[in-house]
């Protein structure tokens, strides 16, 4: 029997990183880096900003690939540039070098649709960029780092992932600290019959909530593993590529399903819109479907609830309380 090729996962102990681990572990083994332990997951304690440790992790595993999806991910314009910087650049910067020493060739890159510049169209690889938070705007400076290190490379850029994902009866899905996110706060506050908060109520859409392009975590880990697949077949390779679900969904109509699958009305006040956000995010996923033949599956919106819910009953279940980002002064 084959020995299963080694893949290296940084930020193996966040959302998609633990999602991702569970979703490639009968394919490959995988190692996983992080700052902090996952009780659910083998995670190798590791601040990639500790180039020496990072060398010494990689030269001992030589993985055929790498997933680098360890970032500062929260968008708040209150935490400090430089935190950023460090988390982002630096720790991409730091990530290529080791790479380099070791002779390390693959890398898949997780980076977001919030580079691109508004224009209430659909998006493109080819749309005009233009990020405007500190998050964005690392990102893309991490994305330039890698292109111009000419390392075999794919930079997803994803859209809003979410929901959970359910292996062998394994559950795993978002918990952040805190939590800032639609659907995982609304399932959340919806079944505990605790108020939350519908930002902005006056954009250009049809019920003047803002529309996003929501995609279940299960598409995004099967877009990574046929990532994976291109990589192996394609030397010197670079690659951007969109993913999401190019579905359109209002906060509104968000809240609207929730309800109607949990048969519970929500408790939740309309306030003044979020600063940075806009009417539509949407996205064009054809390239993804020439390149990597990808299609999201389970991006339906009411699969994503549900699986949403299930997630959210096993969190209460077992006494795992979320936290919340207030965005009200």
């Amino acid at each position: 029997m084959n020995k299963k090729q080694n893949i290296l996962i940084t930020g193996g102990s966040g959302y998609i990183g633990s999602c991702l681990s569970l979703y490639l572990k009968k394919k490959y083994e995988i190692t996983n880096l992080d700052k902090k332990n996952n009780k659910h997951i083998s995670i190798n304690i590791c601040d990639l900003l500790n180039l020496k440790r990072l060398n010494d992790i990689l030269k001992k595993k030589k993985p055929k690939l790498i997933i680098h999806l360890a970032a500062q991910s929260l968008v708040d314009e209150t935490i400090n540039k430089e935190k950023y910087y460090q988390n982002n650049v630096m720790a991409t910067k730091n990530l290529i070098i080791a790479m380099k020493n070791n002779n390390l060739t693959n890398l898949i890159f997780s980076s977001t649709a919030a580079v691109y510049k508004y224009s209430g169209k659909i998006l493109n690889e080819k749309s005009l960029i233009k990020p405007k938070s500190n998050y964005a705007k690392t990102k893309l400076q991490c994305e330039k780092i890698i292109q111009n290190s000419k390392i075999n490379s794919i930079i997803l850029r994803f859209f809003n992932v979410c929901s959970s994902l359910n292996i062998n009866n394994k559950i795993v899905g978002e918990f952040h600290n805190p939590e800032t996110h639609l659907i995982p706060t609304i399932v959340y506050k919806n079944l505990l019959k605790k108020k939350f908060f519908i930002y902005g109520k006056n954009y250009n859409t049809i019920d003047g909530t803002c529309i996003r392009d929501y995609v279940h975590i299960s598409d995004i880990c099967n877009a990574i593993d046929r990532s994976i697949t291109y990589l192996f077949k394609s030397h010197k390779k670079f690659q951007i590529i969109n993913i999401g679900s190019s579905s359109r969904n209002t906060n509104m109509e968000i809240l609207q399903k929730i309800e109607k699958i949990t048969k519970v009305k929500s408790l939740y006040n309309i306030v003044d819109r979020r600063k940075g956000d806009v009417d539509l995010l949407i996205c064009s996923n054809s390239k993804a479907k020439k390149i990597l033949n990808w299609e999201p599956q389970k991006s339906n919106i009411n699969t994503i609830i549900k699986d949403e819910i299930r997630w959210v009953k096993y969190l209460i279940k077992n006494n795992q309380k979320r936290t919340f980002k207030n965005y009200l002064k």
